[in-house]
């Protein structure tokens, strides 16, 4: 009886590698979802916890946080946790990382960037959010409205957008 349970054992420490390799196999199709929906979350759970101030006046060590739009995204993906550092928390160098999505061609946790209202060059990035799902997106707006969830489909984003950036893959 013994020698059958040894056996049997060892049967099933063989087994175990190869059970967890298919599993390993199946985790990693549905990882990047995981991790998309995690930035989407943690981006989420930071309303009411970020007050926007402009760049020279970031912090982003402990809440209550104080960032601006490219300060909150890098903030989201560090606080997630999901493997992901965006380079810093420069929109324009956000902008060059991941690869690119076209408009309309979204998943969660793209990031997405616009050109503010009073540039002349259109193709100058001035603000990022975090694509969210369901046409919405994420972003630290204003000092007067601080982290909101926006229609990437109004016309204000639609005529704004320059280039979204998929760094989750």
């Amino acid at each position: 009886m013994k020698f059958m349970t040894k056996i049997a054992m060892l049967l099933v420490a063989i087994a175990l590698p190869v059970t967890a390799l298919l599993h390993t196999t199946a985790d990693a199709a549905m990882s990047a979802d995981a991790k998309r929906n995690k930035i989407v979350s943690t981006a989420l759970n930071l309303k009411g916890k970020v007050n926007y101030v402009s760049w020279q006046n970031r912090q982003e060590k402990k809440a209550p946080y104080a960032t601006d739009c490219s300060g909150f995204t890098a903030l989201v993906y560090k606080l997630a946790n999901v493997g992901v550092t965006l380079v810093n928390r420069d929109d324009d160098d956000q902008a060059k990382v991941g690869k690119k999505v076209g408009y309309g061609n979204f998943k969660k946790g793209d990031l997405l960037f616009f050109w503010n209202s009073g540039s002349k060059n259109h193709k100058d990035v001035g603000h990022v959010g975090i694509y969210i799902g369901n046409g919405k997106m994420i972003h630290n707006a204003s000092p007067s409205k601080d982290v909101i969830v926006s229609n990437v489909n109004d016309s204000y984003y639609k005529q704004r957008f320059i280039v979204g950036r998929r760094v989750i893959n």
